[in-house]
This record gives structure tokens, sequence and C-alpha cells, in this order.
């Protein structure tokens, strides 16, 4: 029959379980705090892109004749360039959409209307043909098509406005997008304006964030660490040094000195441990010496009556007997011989 052996247990001390838990606390706490305050800044950011997004599409919308732009896109004639450059609708048109850049650097306008192809646009107006936003940026040209696809927001944009805030990201940096549909005088729809807003600004208030982030942890962390380490020593110690005593007290050294532990002006629940603790060492005491004085007591009375079976087991021997006897009787052959030797009366 094979025995279990316990596993050997690994001490660890108080000390050590508090800065541990400290530890596991404050991540858990930071992390959270760190979630939150990601995740509202970056909300704050999109909702200030959104804002911004929104009144630059609907302000280049107004700036727009839409009698003008529909007749640009039904009359309108790229030549060798690629664009009605000598079409004054098209200049006047392509200029109010400089202008919008101008105003607002982080957007790129562009116009289109709905092409005879199923879920397909024609490009009109294009801000990037005159200001490119970066280098290798490649702009459209005057009513080439472009299919989207089904549901697209290109094409919601359409029927009314519409702002994409998902984004996508391109080798210039991370969009989003806004869309309105341009009517004419007669409240038709000719077309739409898309506005591409530059969202970097996102990703770099994330960016800001984490980085500010790694530096705060540490410093933070750091700090707090060293007064959870100091303060964990002040309060730890007594309860350390209580320990040592209770180990002395195992042994049998009884004359632990407590006083430091229970004195102080402001007692503690420690105190009240080491004044019960010195308390019960006391009766611990007593009560070990009267146990000794009864083993002695005990021993004694052991060893007499240990004494008195000897001795009744030598006096009742056949031996012993024998002796007695034979002693007896030389006893009364000295008396008889001393009778004889008696003169007569």
């Amino acid at each position: 029959m094979t025995e279990n052996v316990a596993s050997p247990v690994k001490f660890i001390s108080l000390r050590r379980k508090l800065l541990a838990g400290f530890s596991l606390v404050f991540i858990v706490v930071f992390a959270g705090a760190f979630a939150w305050f990601y995740q509202y800044s970056t909300e704050r950011a999109l909702s200030r892109i959104q804002q911004d997004l929104e009144d630059t599409l609907r302000g280049t919308i107004q700036g727009i004749n839409g009698n003008d732009f529909q007749s640009l896109a039904q009359e309108g004639k790229a030549d060798a360039t690629g664009v009605p450059s000598t079409d004054p609708r098209y200049l006047q048109h392509q200029t109010w959409l400089d202008n919008v850049v101008h105003v607002e650097p982080r957007a790129i306008a562009y116009t289109y209307v709905l092409a005879p192809e199923p879920d397909t646009v024609r490009w009109v107006g294009d801000s990037s043909r005159t200001s490119l936003p970066h280098a290798g940026y490649e702009p459209s040209k005057f009513l080439d098509s472009y299919t989207p696809g089904a549901g697209s927001v290109i094409l919601q944009g359409l029927q009314l406005d519409t702002i994409n805030m998902e984004g996508y990201e391109d080798d210039w940096g991370k969009w989003v997008s806004g869309y309105g549909p341009i009517k004419n005088a007669a409240g038709e729809t000719v077309g739409a304006v898309g506005i591409d807003f530059d969202a970097t600004y996102v990703v770099n208030v994330q960016e800001g964030i984490r980085n500010s982030v790694v530096v705060s942890f540490v410093i933070t962390y750091g700090t707090l660490f060293l007064l959870m380490f100091l303060v964990s020593q002040f309060f730890t110690r007594p309860i350390t040094n209580l320990t040592k005593a209770a180990e002395l007290i195992g042994e049998g050294k009884y004359d632990q000195d407590l006083t430091t532990l229970r004195g102080g002006r402001f007692p503690d629940e420690i105190a009240t441990l080491a004044q019960v603790f010195e308390i019960m060492v006391a009766k611990v005491y007593q009560r070990e010496q009267a146990l000794l004085r009864q083993v002695e007591e005990l021993k004694i009375e052991v060893d007499e009556s240990k004494r008195q079976k000897q001795v009744s087991e030598i006096v009742d021997s056949g031996f012993f007997q024998d002796l007695r006897e034979k002693a007896r009787e030389m006893r009364e052959r000295r008396k008889d011989k001393s009778d004889s030797s008696l003169p007569d009366a």
C-alpha cells in the first residue's frame, strides 16, 4: 500500500502577497482606465472629425449650382488633357472644389453622377486634379466610370447625406468619407458630392495615448510600488516580529519581550494580538511548570512503589526465607550456648 506524500508547501511572506496583490490590482485598474480613456479619446476625435466632415460636405453642396452642374455633366467634353479645360462651367466648378480644399486642407472634394450602367457612377469634378493631396496620387478623369457595387455609400450619396466613419487606409493615410446629393432648381437630384476626409488625426491621437500611457504606467507604477513597498514593511514588521517570537516560544524560550508590539499611542489589532499572545504564553508556561511538578511527584511515587515492590519480592523469596530461618537458628544456638555457660545457682 503506497502512502500519499504531501507535496511541499512553498512559503510566501505576507509582504510579498501584499505587493503581488497591489501589482495585480494596479495593472487591472490601470488597464481599465487606459481602455476607457483610449476609447473615449478615439470617440471624441472621431466625433470631431465627423462634425468637420459634415460641415465641409454641406458647405460644398451649397456652393454648387445644380443647373450648371447638370448641364456640365450632360454636355461637357474632355479634351486632350482628360478634362474640359476650356469649358467655363467646368473651370468654375473646379475653382469651387479647390476653394473647399484650401479652407479645409484635410479634404479631397469630388463630384459624380449616376451612369447608365448598373451600380456605376461617373466622376465630374475632382479637387485633386489641380491640387494633388499627396505625391503619386492619381486623380480621376472627367466622366470616368467607377463601379462601387450595389449598396455602396457612394450610391447612397445620390439619395441622401451619408457619412462613412468606418474609414479605410491607403498609402497616404486613414480616410473617412461623406456623400450628399446635388439638386437642381426643380429639386431633382442631378449628382452628388463626395468628400474624403483625412482621419490620420485619430491615429495620431491613439498613438499619442499609447506612448503617454507607457510612460505614465512606468512612472506611476514605479512610484506607487516603492510607496507600497515601504508601507508594507511598516505594517508587516510587527507580524514578522510576532512570528519570530512565536517560533522561539515554541522551542520553549518563554522569556520573549512583546511590549514593543503592544505599546504605542494608537494600538491596533496587532497590539491586541500581542497582548493576548503574551497572556496565552504566560498561561502555557504556568501549565508546563505545573505539569513538570506533577511529573516529578509521579516519578517519586513510582520510584517508591517500585522500591517497595522490590523489597517485597526479596522478602517473600525462598532464599530470603531460608536465610531468615538460618539466622533464627543461629540466634537460638548462641542463646543455648550462652545459657549453658552460666554457673549453677
